[in-house]
């Protein structure tokens, strides 16, 4: 069983408005056909003045004069149209997209539903969330199931009243067929698809050629649809043009979450998630912005890529308009399933502001390498025995002897007449290789009663008096 959706308004509906208060309505996409311009999508309100697709747009003006026009975009109907692909993949592994092109055709896309009838609870209940999710994005489009892509599209043509019936009552004009094919069929007297079935093949083969008869196979489901089916990227990259200039970051608040909500709809299709946004906002003219957003841990929650996007927009001063915004991931990572715990109440909510959260937030409003993760590394020399790293650290280094927590950059120079040894000398002794150091470290009180860790050198080019020490760290 399949399920077909058509969007014949598809290049209006598909760019995002800059703001959310924009009328979408009385908007028109116009595009160049055989040296003229022509209407491919409308709003409603201009549908309800009598603007039709592949209407002339000189005649749409005279119609409803107060209309904004635009130019089409076939590339970001396409970019829109794998993403919604990449949506249909949580209800199917088997889709396939296409961008219309003529006036008579239009923007579909079709997945197969039998195998995902019981999991979503039945054909109602699946219909039910597909309905729901496109009605979110303001998605217009015509629905129609069948047992094979090409029946499932022509009860998607068929208007309200035919959609219910079986495939012997559409009428002709609601198949796929060549015009001049469908122009001698009507000719003809053929008005439903239940007469031409009946049909002798041998007949129509001789008269329209085996094009036909392959197509009714695949329109009956005798033979292999023959369609390219959408395959999930490794990495999601696309494009959002935006109906309107947008001038401040502010402003750009409700695309970026239209853009982040597509993009959550997209990774929880294919069951995976990301740990690196680039967002990238182009300009007329000028040089495009570019930010990068690095997560904590991977992650596919659409509030969660919000916030850290909302926290690094702050920062950012926008050099001119933006008329598109960019998002680019890094490669597609499988979730890794939790166990939860046994008694855990079903019914109490997980709260997204856990640690990872908060930590992306801190990093999107302070800059990624303000908060890192002290490493140990195999060196016994002080100075080299950590390094700091963006991620925690997965083993815990082991420590034979007790270290300061802080460490000076630079030690300073300190008298032993006024420290209180309390341990034995600690001999480091290492890296002769490079910046080798031969030291004695002690753990000494001050007049202050602070813990200090001193050390002496033992290197005879940097001895100075008897009693001279350095400071080091501070334990405590």
């Amino acid at each position: 069983m399949w399920l077909a959706l058509r969007f014949p308004h598809w290049a209006l509906d598909s760019r995002t408005p800059a703001d959310r208060a924009y009328d979408r309505d009385t908007t028109l996409i116009a595009d160049h056909r055989d040296g003229r311009r022509i209407v491919v999508a409308a709003g409603e309100t201009a549908e309800r003045a009598g603007i039709t697709r592949g209407m002339a747009l000189a005649d749409a003006r005279l119609r409803l004069p107060s209309a904004l026009v635009h130019e089409r975009g076939i590339a970001a109907e396409q970019a829109a149209l794998q993403r919604l692909a990449g949506w249909a993949w949580g209800y199917s592994s088997q889709v396939h997209a296409a961008t219309g092109r003529t006036a008579s055709d239009c923007t579909h896309l079709v997945f197969e539903i039998g195998a995902s009838l019981r999991l979503f609870g039945g054909r109602r209940a699946l219909l039910g969330a597909v309905r729901q999710d496109l009605s979110a994005r303001a998605y217009r489009f015509h629905a129609g199931v069948g047992l094979s892509p090409q029946a499932a599209l022509a009860f998607a043509r068929a208007s309200h009243t035919k959609r219910g019936a079986d495939l012997a009552g559409l009428p002709l004009s609601c198949l796929d067929l060549e015009p001049r094919t469908a122009a001698s069929l009507t000719a003809s007297g053929l008005q439903f698809t239940g007469e031409l079935l009946a049909l002798p093949p041998a007949s129509l083969a001789r008269r329209y050629g085996p094009a036909l008869l392959d197509y009714l196979e695949r329109l009956r489901g005798r033979r292999p649809h023959g369609l390219a089916l959408y395959r999930l990227p490794e990495r999601y990259r696309t494009r959002h043009e935006l109906i309107g200039a947008v001038e401040t970051t502010q402003g750009l608040k409700f695309v970026l979450r239209r853009a982040l909500n597509e993009l959550a709809a997209v990774l929880r299709g294919a069951d995976a998630a990301i740990q690196q946004l680039a967002l990238t906002l182009v300009h007329d003219r000028h040089p495009p912005t570019r930010l990068c957003l690095r997560l904590a841990r991977p992650s596919r929650q659409a509030d969660h890529l919000e916030r850290v996007v909302a926290e690094r927009m702050a920062r950012v001063k926008l050099s001119a308009p933006v008329l598109e915004v960019g998002l680019a991931t890094d490669r597609l990572r499988r979730v890794e399933a939790h166990q939860e715990a046994l008694w855990q109440d079903a019914s109490a909510s997980t709260s997204d502001d856990d640690w990872p959260a908060v930590l992306d937030r801190i990093r999107a409003r302070l800059g990624h390498d303000a908060v890192g993760w002290l490493h140990g590394q195999a060196d016994h020399r002080p100075e080299r025995a950590s390094v700091m790293r963006d991620h925690p650290p997965t083993e815990s280094a082991c420590i034979a002897a007790p270290r300061p927590l802080w460490l000076f950059a630079t030690p300073r120079p300190v008298t032993g007449d006024m420290l209180e040894f309390v341990t034995d000398a600690e001999r480091i002794e290492t890296g002769w290789w490079q910046e080798g150091v031969r030291r004695d470290y002690f753990r000494a009180r001050d007049t202050q009663g602070r813990l200090l860790w001193v050390y002496r050198e033992l290197d005879r080019r940097e001895r100075t008096a008897p009693g001279q020490y350095y400071l080091h760290g501070l334990f405590g």
